[in-house]
């Protein structure tokens, strides 16, 4: 929610990982579940450990929420499992959760 408020804030046209996050909602069952966020990068290295069990990732990089500064982010390679930074306005995959 920080990084929404604060983005948010500095970009308001904008769209960007953690609000892409935010903003999604799934409903089962007559069920809405909002409370979806970016991973961090410790919790995106999780889910890349266990992407046989997750669904949903391809062999792209993904976003975290970890920032590196204030405008390098780290991100995840899911062919690989490499992690690094780079320039946060680079487009690559987000994938959202809601718990760990």
């Amino acid at each position: 929610m920080l990084i929404v408020a604060m983005q948010t804030n500095d970009n308001t046209a904008s769209t960007f990982a953690a609000k892409v996050c935010a903003d999604y909602s799934v409903t089962v069952g007559g069920v809405t579940y909002g409370d979806w966020y970016l991973p961090s990068e410790y919790e995106l290295n999780l889910l890349y450990q266990q992407r046989s069990v997750v669904s949903g990732f391809g062999s792209g990089y993904y976003w975290s929420s970890t920032e590196y500064s204030s405008n390098l982010a780290w991100y995840q390679y899911f062919l690989n499992g490499f992690q690094n930074y780079y320039d946060e306005y680079r487009t690559f995959g987000v994938h959202a959760v809601r718990a760990f």
